[in-house]
């Protein structure tokens, strides 16, 4: 199970890179369209809907499992700290049951409309006819790697619970020293 899921993180954090990469390249955009639109009268007609259609899906979409992994989703755990290990596992394996039934249905649902883009040859209308079915193949690809890793903390929370071993580690619960934070 550690082999898959170095797998899966070293995956999650290629995703992160790129969607780092996009990143720059939508700072970049804006910068020098602003440039060119207010000190050459020039504007790229092509920045909004490159931006709003890839770049920014795929910075949300690349990082979603990436920071799940790394427990930095906003959570609710008033609660867990005063859990025990085991029921802070059944909150964990609660919660992956949620989330996978969930983004499993946002896969399929992300899927059938790529494909249905895709068949139709769908493009926005403007100066550019820009293909809808890529950024909308970005929803069930980013989802469809958190599937992956919920399903991972699905099986490792269930196995360390039933052997009582700590075979998948627990997230940090937020006020207790071992969590990071901000405050």
């Amino acid at each position: 199970m550690k082999r898959v899921g170095d797998v899966l993180g070293a995956l999650e954090r290629a995703l992160t890179v790129i969607a780092v990469v996009f990143m720059f390249v939508i700072m970049m955009l804006v910068v020098t369209d602003v440039f060119m639109r207010y000190a050459l009268n020039s504007p790229f007609s092509f920045t909004y809907d490159l931006i709003g259609l890839y770049l920014l899906a795929g910075v949300f979409f690349f990082t979603v499992s990436d920071a799940l992994r790394e427990h930095v989703h906003v959570g609710v755990d008033i609660l867990l700290s005063r859990f025990s290990p085991a029921g802070r596992r059944l909150s964990e394996i609660v919660t992956a049951l949620a989330g996978l039934f969930v983004f499993v249905l946002i896969c399929k649902v992300g899927f059938e409309r790529a494909l249905e883009n895709y068949e139709q040859h769908d493009v926005l209308s403007g100066a550019i006819p820009w293909p809808t079915w890529i950024s909308a193949a970005l929803v069930p690809f980013g989802c469809g790697v958190l599937v992956l890793r919920l399903a991972l903390q699905l099986v490792g929370n269930v196995l360390s619970l039933v052997s009582g071993r700590d075979l998948y580690p627990l997230p940090p619960v937020t006020g207790v020293g071992e969590a990071r934070s901000f405050e």
